[in-house]
């Protein structure tokens, strides 16, 4: 009996690891500091869902990881490796299905969160790229809650097709002048063919007083960071 709980000692300590990080990671209460109205049930079944996704991929590779590792110290190579292989081809392969699965419930989290402003794009960085094609379509939505933010998530990502979203935007005359001064900024950090050209056509173009107020605004925010 004390040799089956040692054996499977490891898996029980990393895999507890596992579970009260993401419990911690996911908790409502990191996100919801003053919820309103129907925000706290929105957020809970967000994280819950989270939680559920990244705990179970964690899990397995972790203990895949574990795995290979006792194997390796009983010089069991030819096993080691390919357990090694397996653990990477999950974790490349499951890991894109689980981001896929998780990235509509990190949009939930970021538009009914109440959190400090410096807090606000988190959801979107933990999201990573695949919550892009997303945000994209959204920040073309004037009364978008956090839309500045979201356009801030997009430049942090680095998420460059959305230069044709951010270049609508900031030809949009109908547009505050911010959210195209914004939008500007993107551009400029985004740097490359596309934002390039987006950003030299409107600098080209730019005559009345709000076009320059807006590359005034955006090169301010540009040089700021």
């Amino acid at each position: 009996m004390g040799g089956v709980v040692k054996r499977i000692l490891p898996y029980l300590f990393v895999s507890a690891l596992v579970i009260a990080f993401w419990q911690l990671a996911t908790m409502t209460d990191n996100y919801a500091w003053t919820p309103k109205g129907e925000e706290l049930e929105r957020l809970e079944k967000a994280l819950t869902e989270i939680f559920f996704y990244k705990t179970i991929f964690w899990l397995v590779t972790f203990n895949l990881i574990i795995f290979t590792l006792i194997r390796l110290k009983k010089r069991d190579y030819k096993v080691s490796l390919a357990v090694l292989a397996l653990t990477v081809a999950y974790h490349v392969l499951a890991g894109r299905l689980i981001n896929e699965k998780c990235v509509v419930h990190y949009y939930t989290v970021f538009q009914n969160q109440s959190v400090a402003e410096e807090y606000i794009v988190q959801p979107i960085e933990q999201a990573g790229k695949a919550i892009g094609p997303i945000l994209t379509k959204k920040i073309l939505e004037k009364d978008l809650k956090y839309r500045l933010y979201a356009m801030l998530g997009l430049q942090i990502i680095g998420y460059k097709p959305a230069a044709y979203a951010m270049e609508k935007i900031l030809v949009d005359t109908s547009e505050n002048y911010s959210y195209r001064a914004k939008a500007y900024e993107v551009l400029r950090h985004f740097n490359d063919k596309s934002s390039q050209r987006a950003v030299h056509q409107f600098e080209r173009n730019a005559t009345d007083s709000v076009d320059l107020k807006v590359i005034e605004l955006g090169e301010y925010f540009f040089n700021s960071k």
